[in-house]
């Protein structure tokens, strides 16, 4: 009876850690963070049977805005007054399963074929932006053959495979049980965790590029950041001490020392 008790209490952490893994919290906007973007409102874009709300402001090269898990466009706010003074188009939206898009399940999987399509639909880019799952979507994106003049990363997970053997290990996994949840993640993706690792991301980092991250980021390693850096010789690496994980978004310095860096300066 134990027995079946204990291997009842793993299967519960088993569907925790592929719920956690898969389903994301769908975080509303407000009327008032709505209505701010309306003046840029697009038609939704279909993806894979989805539609993807979305929204572009502003004239000249275009910057495209990925949020993070549990995120949304409207995140972004605080950088579009200064991304238009600097003469940027911007380009934003919700992930599958996020904010105004439809869907109920995500991943960077899924957020890098969203950035894909959104590329082959809006056309050439001249920066992305990727905070947290955004920034790794990013990375797998350029992987692929997007192209950019220049990129951001906000702390964000350069590896897949840390993060969900990371997960498991929160949700109480050992062993076999830890190798069954990478196994089922490798499905519900579509491909190996490897795939979705720096070494493997590599070859599209091409690029010059600016990485910001909290050295005591309790959400995503900053350790994440500096190897993305020790592969990235084009890359710089910027701490953001005291700002953690999300509230850099609205930090008036990142958001200066990011458009700057667009920009060139």
């Amino acid at each position: 009876m134990s027995h079946t008790l204990l291997r009842s209490e793993v299967d519960g952490r088993l569907a925790a850690a592929r719920h956690a893994f898969s389903a994301p919290e769908r975080i509303p906007a407000t009327p008032q963070e709505l209505a701010a973007l309306a003046p840029g409102a697009l038609p939704a874009l279909v993806h894979e049977g989805q539609k993807l709300a979305r929204w572009t402001l502003g004239q000249g090269p275009r910057v495209l805005l990925v949020h993070g898990w549990n995120g949304r466009a409207t995140q972004w706010l605080p950088w579009l007054p200064a991304l238009q003074a600097a003469g940027f188009s911007v380009t934003l939206f919700d992930l599958p399963g996020h904010g105004e898009s439809s869907g109920h399940e995500a991943s960077v999987e899924h957020a890098a074929r969203a950035v894909q399509d959104l590329n082959a639909e809006i056309g050439e880019l001249h920066a992305l932006v990727g905070h947290s799952m955004g920034s790794a979507a990013v990375l797998a994106a350029l992987s692929r053959g997007v192209r950019v003049q220049r990129s951001v990363h906000l702390a964000g997970p350069s590896s897949l495979t840390p993060v969900v053997y990371g997960m498991a290990a929160a949700h109480g996994l050992e062993g076999d049980d830890r190798r069954a949840f990478a196994g089922w993640a490798e499905r519900f993706i579509g491909q190996p965790l490897a795939r979705l690792d720096l070494a493997q991301l590599r070859d599209g980092l091409r690029h010059p590029g600016l990485v910001l991250h909290d050295p005591q980021d309790r959400v995503v390693p900053y350790a994440a950041s500096e190897a993305l850096r020790a592969t990235w010789p084009q890359a710089r690496l910027q701490p953001t001490p005291g700002l953690g994980h999300r509230r850099l978004l609205a930090d008036p310095d990142v958001i200066r020392q990011a458009v700057d860096f667009l920009r060139g300066d």
